[in-house]
């Protein structure tokens, strides 16, 4: 059966334009007013217009939909991890979760060989990047999107879902629906106590909680330690235990708790909101705090109310990688 061609619009204008015969990710200029167009790559419904992430076993698109005209975002395996964990494990645990802090799948499959799922973009990128370019909001309102997000764990936590790889990287911004986390890939379901269950991969050491340098697995308290490392890293621009360094060794940074307090590194944030970041990342799993505080006392240096879990309603939309 023949090909259907491949036609798009010219953003400038609007011409229509047939590219079937060049190379996807190639640019052009628009025969009509010379605009520069980049070719896309037909991938199902899919217009794939450019990689905007790379994970370790997937690379993350721009990508147009066709039938519901709408940016999304579309994950696809790469194919040497085809026979390993199901690639849809992370929609099913997303599908679970009913908050809007949460990136939305919104559909999956298989197309050409490649499983594939496709989620809300998010065009304001991620916070690791705007981090390192210095271009973060001010600190009260990391702390109304953190409360967010603290948020959106426990709506998960209520579900027994732990996300394991809370960081500044996996925190996304969209200039029409504010802040979310995605990349549910090492997501699991497990109950309270359950910490000797090994997770599927250690993550990024930096945000790792001390049990799960111990004994490879975590509970929900695991995510409030790496989302307390996350906020001493937005707000001071530097890891409290750092990066680098043989298991034993981030392991015993944990420990002792040897690092600057936040209210030292970033003097700018109340001592009572410092004292949080310590106490969820506390050595022992006991002394962290719950999510109803994280985000109460998050939301009152912000300012804000924060849309709690048990409020969202049932038809709210929720669920990177």
């Amino acid at each position: 059966m023949e090909k259907e061609p491949l036609k798009v619009s010219c953003r400038n204008c609007h011409a229509r334009l047939d590219i079937s015969d060049l190379e996807p990710y190639s640019t052009f200029p628009c025969p009509e007013c010379g605009v520069i167009i980049r070719v896309p790559e037909r991938f199902d419904r899919y217009l794939l217009e450019k990689v905007c992430g790379t994970g370790g076993m997937a690379k993350i698109y721009r990508a147009l939909d066709t039938k519901l005209a709408r940016r999304v975002a579309v994950k696809i395996l790469d194919p040497e991890y085809a026979q390993g964990r199901s690639f849809f494990d992370s929609a099913k645990i997303v599908a679970k979760i009913r908050h809007p802090a949460v990136v939305p799948v919104l559909d999956c499959g298989v197309y050409s060989d490649r499983p594939f799922l496709v989620m809300k973009y998010m065009d304001l990128g991620d916070l690791e990047r705007h981090l390192r370019q210095n271009t973060l909001p001010s600190l009260p309102e990391i702390a109304g999107a953190m409360a967010f997000i603290a948020s959106g764990l426990a709506a998960a936590a209520r579900e027994n879902i732990v996300h394991h790889d809370v960081k500044p990287s996996n925190i996304l911004l969209s200039s029409s629906d504010g802040v979310k986390l995605g990349d549910f890939d090492l997501a699991d379901i497990r109950r309270p106590g359950d910490i000797h269950t090994p997770c599927e991969e250690m993550g990024s050491p930096g945000y790792l909680s001390p049990e799960r340098i111990y004994g490879g697995g975590e509970d929900q308290r695991g995510d409030i330690f790496s989302l307390g490392v996350t906020l001493y890293e937005l707000f001071s621009g530097r890891l409290p235990f750092g990066a680098s360094g043989e298991p034993e060794e981030l392991y015993r940074r944990r420990q002792e708790m040897k690092f600057t307090e936040l209210y030292s590194a970033a003097p700018r944030v109340p001592r009572k909101l410092s004292d949080l970041v310590t106490a969820m990342m506390s050595f022992r799993m006991d002394l962290r705090p719950e999510y109803p505080e994280i985000v109460e006392r998050l939301s009152e240096f912000a300012g804000t109310v924060v849309l709690k879990s048990e409020e969202a309603s049932p038809g709210t939309e929720g669920a990177t990688s």
